[in-house]
């Protein structure tokens, strides 16, 4: 068996591994990026887990073999190193994740749900510092009268939306009570 064979081994059984360890969480939905561009290709909202990461390294580790397997590796050294270097570097970044993600997982399962009168209290925080915004804004001298009032608006937008959510909290409070 060659260095090569050696080195190729080893790259696959640690792909295998991450594999097997990510299946437990290919039903959970990823909204953002877990990965740097310039690590992982893939970009978008992750569906199925963390599949498409998956999938890319094991492209990547496709093209590698093949390029070690050609006949004259000397003109692929270039590609053969960068390969090489980017799946070290991608089977890292996703065992980094793979540990953090089970400690975010813990912490997740450990944080309680907040009570309505605990998310009311909450609301109306935020509206009272809605309305000094306001406040602020509507005796501010220095904006333009245009921006001001865009500026306004938006608070507004917000106060309302702030109002229309005490109320549904207030509804699930009566209705918790009766």
């Amino acid at each position: 068996m060659t260095q090569n064979d050696i080195f190729l081994a080893k790259l696959n059984d640690n792909i295998t591994s991450l594999s097997q360890q990510f299946a437990a969480f290919s039903t959970n939905k990823i909204y953002e990026p877990c990965f740097d561009a310039q690590l992982f290709n893939y970009q978008g909202v992750l569906l199925n887990g963390y599949a498409p990461y998956l999938l890319e390294l094991q492209t990547n580790y496709q093209k590698l073999a093949k390029l070690i397997a050609k006949e004259n590796q000397s003109n692929y050294l270039d590609q053969i190193v960068y390969l090489s270097d980017l799946l070290v570097k991608q089977i890292a970044a996703l065992q980094r994740e793979l540990s953090t993600r089970l400690l975010r997982y813990k912490k997740e399962r450990s944080v309680k749900e907040t009570s309505p009168h605990e998310e009311y209290a909450k609301n109306v925080g935020y509206l009272n510092r809605l309305e000094a915004m306001k406040y602020k804004l509507q005796q501010d001298l220095c904006l333009q009268p245009s921006e001001q009032a865009k500026q306004i608006a938006a608070v507004e937008q917000r106060i309302a939306n702030c109002r229309h959510a005490l109320i549904l909290i207030e509804q699930k409070i009566e209705q918790a009570n009766e």
